[in-house]
């Protein structure tokens, strides 16, 4: 039976989180503010409520006993229920001043909601929109870090965040240099010998040791040849979210608390054993490095989120075996699919998960190690953006990826290089709709057998054109050759009817050894997309793909889910 008590929502979030991990382009350092970020939920919120509520406090608290409740935490957030404003007020002090003590630089803030009876029906799902309201106007009004570190008196600038120096701090090699609050901190979370306890939780999150993860974070900062930055998000989750009161079986805020509770630790645990399973598959691929080491480095594993360094030739792979994973566990998790399928059948269905699933989509970004980070992180989350269009084109649950090899760093802007990209014209004979060199974004898994639009950009169509470019004959020569290919690559940015006229060429002499694998219509490069009627031509990121898809045999993956990929010559 519902208690008749007034109750408060105080959430928490640290919002700043792309410009406190990526302000530097030192690996050390960014490992060491992801585990600043997971203080919050993992520290600061739990060491402040026994402050304001007493040492007796407990997670297994709840608002209709106690005074407070944690609802949820993870991924740089944290929902409490509390029965007093004053109370609530000075929990959200509290959470805030351990921030600015222990990471400066990271901005989190705290809202309080209004008060509601618990007893009302759909009381907390408006306190929870309430909260996500004022949170944006918080953060708008609040000057940023840069404001909280002045330079008067005149100090030298850090190395790392360009913000005013706080004190010296020998490195590693037995160097000095002046370093700020801010880059002083996620040094110590990182732990200054590899063995600090930000490794720690990253070494475990990767399924390694904290000395073994040192060294591939040593791998991807000095001797890769290539890195991939890895972004990747859930589909669809501020739809569920915002009529989250739909996935509820009943109307009580009790029920509510519940389910929400349970969906939100089921999600971050299908992101976290999806990162396993890349991992494991990378793995299988032989990927490792000496020792057995597997070269990826969680930075953010939360909610929903993933965010991940990867040495660059396994960057894709990751991704891809990523998204697969994350869609099956979603799917076999009652936690996550009973709400969804609640949302899609009506709530109060029961029985109504089967087939309910999350997807997601991912950026990846491949460039050189000393390329600028905050450059690359930028060009994934684009990337990110654009594989998000599958959900628009895409009836269902779908996943999709967009990547891009940056081999000319002076030009590190999505929408510019895919401005470069898309042409004028047509093939001949075709109605002109425009042609775009690029089909991304691939898809992901399964989508629905009516999505046309889905032509050509299934993973194994990107994979099947990188096998046919890297197919070798018994004598080992490639049998399309490079120099072949380059002559139409180029032939592309002067036309598709030029293009299509080169390709011509090449069928008359290499037919019958792949070439048709690479193009799209029949005797053309390009297909033509439904329903927009644009042309889209697969080759170029096929090409730029060559040596970044690796093979992968057919069968079981590394979590027992069968797949089938087609195979190709890396070489």
């Amino acid at each position: 039976m519902a208690v008749s008590v007034q109750v408060r929502l105080v959430s928490f979030e640290a919002w700043n989180i792309t410009r406190f991990m990526f302000v530097t382009g030192k690996r050390r350092e960014i490992a060491g503010a992801s585990e600043l970020i997971t203080y919050l939920d993992r520290r600061w919120v739990q060491e402040c409520l026994r402050d304001v509520f007493g040492r007796g406090y407990e997670a297994g608290w709840r608002i209709e006993e106690h005074p407070a409740e944690l609802l949820e935490s993870g991924a740089g957030t944290a929902k409490v229920l509390v029965r007093e404003e004053e109370a609530a007020r000075r929990l959200v002090a509290a959470v805030t001043g351990w921030a600015l003590r222990q990471a400066p630089g990271l901005d989190v803030c705290g809202v309080v909601s209004e008060g509601f009876g618990w007893e009302r029906p759909n009381g907390l799902h408006e306190a929870l929109g309430e909260c996500a309201e004022g949170l944006t106007g918080v953060r708008t009004a609040l000057p940023g870090p840069d404001a909280r570190f002045l330079r008067l008196p005149v100090v030298e600038s850090c190395r790392a965040t360009g913000l005013p120096a706080a004190r010296l701090l020998r490195l590693p090699d037995g160097s000095v240099e002046a370093r700020s609050a801010e880059s002083v901190a996620k040094w110590r979370a990182y732990g200054r010998r590899g063995e600090g306890e930000g490794l720690g939780r990253l070494a475990e999150l990767a399924g390694t040791r904290p000395r073994a993860l040192a060294e591939v974070v040593e791998f991807l900062s000095d001797r890769a040849e290539w890195v991939g930055t890895v972004y990747a998000d859930g589909n669809g989750l501020g739809r569920v979210f915002g009529s989250f009161e739909r996935c509820v079986s009943g109307e009580s805020n009790r029920a509510y608390a519940d389910t929400f509770r349970a969906f939100s630790s089921g999600l971050q645990e299908c992101t976290r054993e999806a990162f396993a399973c890349a991992v494991a598959e990378l793995e299988d691929l032989g990927a490792a490095l000496k020792g057995g080491i597997v070269p990826v480095l969680p930075l953010v594993l939360g909610g929903d989120d993933m965010v991940a360094l990867c040495a660059g030739e396994w960057a894709l792979a990751f991704a891809e075996a990523y998204l697969r994973a994350f869609e099956r566990l979603t799917a076999g998790r009652e936690a996550v699919a009973g709400p969804l399928g609640r949302l899609e059948r009506g709530a109060g269905a029961e029985s109504s998960s089967a087939g309910a699933r999350l997807s997601a989509c991912a950026g990846v970004a491949v460039v050189k190690p000393h390329f600028p980070f905050v450059d690359a992180q930028r060009l994934a989350y684009a990337l990110l953006r654009e594989a998000k269009q599958v959900k628009e084109k895409v009836p269902g649950p779908c996943s999709g990826l967009s990547f891009h090899v940056l081999y000319d760093s002076t030009l590190a802007e999505l929408g510019r290089l895919r401005e470069q990209c898309t042409l004028d014209g047509a093939p001949k004979g075709a109605v002109d709709g425009g042609t775009r060199l690029v089909a991304q974004p691939y898809v992901v898994g399964d989508p629905a057998p009516e999505a046309a639009w889905v032509r050509g950009r299934r993973w194994a169509d990107l994979v099947d054109r990188v096998a046919a470019l890297t197919a070798r004959g018994p004598d080992g020569e490639r049998l399309l050759p490079s120099s072949q290919m380059h002559a139409v690559r180029e032939a592309l940015f002067s036309g598709p009817q030029m293009a299509d006229a080169q390709f011509a060429l090449l069928r008359g002499r290499y037919g019958g050894r792949g070439l048709e694998r690479v193009g799209g219509d029949t005797g053309s490069l390009f297909w033509q997309e439904e329903p927009d009627g644009r042309w889209v031509c697969g080759l170029l990121d096929a090409m730029d793909a060559v040596g970044f898809v690796p093979p992968e045999p057919d069968g079981v993956d590394a979590c027992g889910a069968a797949h089938t990929t087609l195979t190709g010559d890396r070489r």
